[in-house]
């Protein structure tokens, strides 16, 4: 009978207050690192889709700058100094509050577009307090485009249809952001032979340089996006020859 008591009181005991808090500590530290894990998992999750887009609208806006140098009739090789006024580029009017300009691919448009002026893609600091993060960000300045890739007068009209002494309207706009301030090791490196011309000048090379072909029909260009996600800049480069006389 004692032994069956005895028994009875072994299996009532339970666990001990140092077993439980034992227990509770393990479990606590698993339930830590389960969350860390989860947490540094999301972390380079977000990272990886941050990069993927900053990535593509920087594929995009070498896309765009592509098809309108292919539009184009030339690349301006010379850009005058000081590059507004009525010495400068005819009608050029950089965006309220940016500084720092630069002007590095100016394209002279086809013969038959009907547009007067130059356009101007130029490197810029963005205004104070604006929605860009920079440091530095790509403007364009020129027409709009309509869906059917033809440009508009500025009132939603296709120049095509317009008369030869209708006004078309130029504009600014940011076309990509984030462009680094740093230079790139390669931005050391003169333009060859063939696209002898270096804009800006190597020594003011940053985010956003070009070498021009002597003939102004082709022009390779480099862009370095400094990402939000990464130390490292982003590069991306094209070689682009005009198409249109």
């Amino acid at each position: 009978m004692r032994s069956e008591i005895s028994k009875i009181n072994k299996l009532e005991v339970g666990f001990t207050l140092i077993e439980l808090l034992l227990a509770l500590a393990i479990t606590g530290i698993v339930i830590s690192l389960t969350g860390s894990g989860l947490y540094a998992l999301m972390n380079a999750n977000q990272r990886s889709q941050n990069e993927t887009t900053e990535r593509l609208d920087l594929e995009r806006a070498v896309a765009f700058m592509t098809d309108e140098i292919k539009m184009s009739q030339q690349i301006t090789k010379t850009i005058p100094t000081p590059f507004t006024g009525a010495t400068g580029i005819k009608g050029f009017n950089p965006a309220s509050g940016s500084s720092g300009i630069k002007p590095i691919l100016v394209l002279k448009p086809a013969l038959n577009s009907k547009l007067k002026d130059l356009i101007v893609y130029y490197l810029a600091d963005p205004p104070n307090a604006s929605v860009w993060l920079g440091p530095r960000v790509i403007y364009r300045w020129g027409p709009t485009l309509l869906q059917n890739g033809n440009y508009s007068d500025g009132n939603n009209q296709d120049i095509s249809g317009i008369s030869a002494t209708s006004t078309i309207e130029y504009f600014n706009e940011v076309l990509v952001d984030q462009i680094s301030d740093q230079v790139a090791a390669q931005a050391n490196t003169a333009c060859e032979a063939n696209y002898s011309v270096a804009v800006p000048t190597i020594a003011d090379r940053l985010g956003f340089y070009a070498c021009i072909a002597p003939d102004q029909k082709s022009v390779k260009f480099w862009i370095y996006q400094q990402t939000k996600s990464s130390a490292k800049s982003t590069m991306i480069n094209a070689l682009v020859v005009t198409r249109s006389n």
